[in-house]
């Protein structure tokens, strides 16, 4: 795929003053720059995040009305009901919250709605089971924004809610006893990137500091391993607090005393190192999310919580299945998806729709093929006469804006400005094509739909060592709007050059009488144009490759063009 890059240049007076002042070299603080950190104050609690840079829970707007709300049920002895979601995100929040309901005393049970049946969102047979549970008060976490009816009817039923959520709020709230949400247009709250388990955290945080009990056996902090997970789960920023949870999460989870569900989870998935966010996203994080896409989410909750070893186990196996299960059929789903598609005519938004597609995968097949093709996606499970999609976007697309503006073609819908959920009549599946490509065609250029590759800096081999690696370290956890620092190099030759394992393009690149080992992946197929050039431009990653004992500095290849 053609691809513009955007390689980023400061002032470099600024730079060195920058540098100087906060003790990094010219390299970290151009990266820091890049990322809108720019003064010595604002480098430091970036590159050394503590929890004293939590902000005020209060200020969330609802705050002080759910306390008091929860902290009647504790005085009456009342039973609570949460409500959560069947992803990481929302199972997560579901777990957290118990925990601490639990530690106050609370008589609690919990409702993870099921994908296919249920879908998303509080939900009818949610609230029926809260009645049937005996409790008087339900807590959503990661959804309820958008259900002003399903509130009424908890009401009409003998039952308040207070609403925990971080999907963009309708114009009309729900008339719930508090609605947490700090994207709400009346909110204050400093930071708006919060997930739905960094929502549930912070209603934890204020819960504890208000009641101010010393027979609450809990403490927030000791929820972070957990909050971690749902926040790198949900691709949130991993700016601000979410870069305060995850930094403080990751400590916990690589302890040796970790949580006893967290151990079983690194068992099942063979990971014997330190994890980083990355590893997560793609070790324990899928595992998670397998559960919920194929089945009954409800066990992840339980392996969260339990502190029983056996217990952890068989529910970490079980969801070590699922997620093998889980890779076949995407890869099936995404084969026919592309099948579908004509590689000289793509839309301007991709929207298809099947009924042979299983709807707990094509949100993941959709970001696969945003990957691909660099465009809005848009996937549907035909159900009947219904169809429930998965919706993925590109930055310059806000998709829940665009799909709000046809919300009068939808039965439901709800999400960001990334990522959303849709429901609609099959019916209208054409009418619904033509108003997602004349959106993007309206509000984005021809420049807009060509990925760019963001450059960090440009740098020499003479500035690549080990130096380098373990300042660059300091940035992690890596992550939405904190990605791993690229590189670009002009004028590289190759010295020698092969392909491993699958398509994989190993090369020993040289500039100035220096030679480094880099390895692309799937770049295999570049290797002719890259031998008919006299020198290349690389973008790439560096990193330390450990192989036999030995430690050599790698460049993880990302791009590469023909020399200017």
């Amino acid at each position: 795929m053609h691809r513009n890059w955007r390689v980023n240049r400061t002032n470099p007076e600024f730079l060195a003053y920058l540098a100087g002042k906060a003790s990094i070299s010219p390299v970290l603080a151009q990266i820091l720059v890049n990322r809108g950190i720019k003064d010595e104050h604002s480098i430091q609690g970036f590159l050394d995040p503590k929890l004293d840079d939590l902000h005020d829970p209060f200020l969330l707007p609802d705050m002080d009305k759910a306390v008091e709300r929860i902290k009647s049920a504790i005085d009456r002895d009342e039973k609570v009901f949460v409500h959560g979601d069947y992803d990481a995100d929302g199972l997560t929040a579901t777990a957290i919250l118990l925990l601490t309901l639990k530690a106050f005393g609370l008589t609690t049970s919990y409702h993870i709605p099921n994908r296919i049946v249920d879908g998303y969102g509080l939900s009818n047979s949610g609230i029926q089971k809260a009645k049937d549970s005996g409790a008087s008060l339900i807590i959503t976490v990661d959804c309820g924004i958008t259900s002003v009816e399903e509130v009424v009817t908890a009401g009409s039923m003998g039952m308040d809610v207070i609403i925990t959520d971080h999907h963009e709020p309708p114009e009309v709230l729900p008339r719930a006893a508090a609605v947490i949400n700090p994207r709400r247009v009346d909110s204050v709250y400093p930071f708006e990137y919060l997930a739905g388990v960094g929502v549930a955290f912070k209603l934890i945080q204020a819960l504890t500091a208000a009641h101010g009990s010393s027979s609450v056996t809990i403490n927030a902090e000791e929820l972070l391993d957990i909050v971690a997970l749902g926040t790198i789960a949900d691709s949130v920023p991993l700016i601000g607090e979410n870069r305060v949870f995850v930094a403080h999460g990751l400590r916990a989870i690589n302890t040796m005393t970790c949580r006893t569900g967290l151990q079983a989870m690194k068992e099942a998935a063979r990971f014997d190192k330190p994890l980083s966010s990355t590893h997560l996203a793609y070790s324990l994080i899928p595992r998670i999310n397998a559960a919920g896409r194929l089945g009954d989410a409800s066990e992840v909750v339980r392996l969260l919580m339990t502190e029983d070893t056996g217990i952890a186990r068989g529910i970490a196996g079980l969801l070590d299945e699922q997620n093998r299960k889980r890779q076949k059929i995407e890869a099936d789903v995404l084969k026919s998806a592309t099948g579908m598609l004509d590689p000289e005519r793509i839309d301007s938004a991709i929207v298809l729709s099947s009924p042979d597609w299983h709807p707990g995968v094509i949100g993941i097949v959709a970001s696969r093929l945003v990957d691909m093709f660099y465009r809005p996606v848009f996937l549907f499970a035909e159900e009947g006469d219904v169809a429930k999609g998965s919706a993925r976007s590109i930055p310059p697309f806000h998709l829940y804006q665009a799909i709000s503006e046809q919300s009068e073609l939808l039965l439901a819908f709800g999400g960001h400005r990334q990522a959303a959920g849709i429901k609609l009549a099959l019916a209208h599946m054409q009418e619904f094509r033509k108003s997602m490509n004349a959106a993007v065609e309206k509000n984005l250029s021809a420049e807009d739909m060509v990925p760019v590759l963001e450059i960090d800096a440009t740098l020499n081999f003479t500035d690549l060592n080990f130096n380098l690696i373990r300042e660059l370290s300091l940035l992690e956890p890596f992550g939405n709007s904190n990605s791993e620092p690229m590189f670009g190099t002009k004028e590289i030759t190759i010295a020698n050059h092969r392909i491993v394992g699958k398509n994989h393009l190993k090369m020993q690149l040289k500039q100035q009488g220096l030679n480094f080992d880099s390895i692309g992946f799937s770049m295999g197929d570049q290797l002719t144009t890259a031998l008919q050039t006299a020198s290349l431009d690389v973008a790439y990653v560096p990193a330390i490759n450990e192989w036999n004992g030995t430690r050599n500095l790698q460049l993880n290849l990302k791009a590469m063009r023909p020399g200017r």
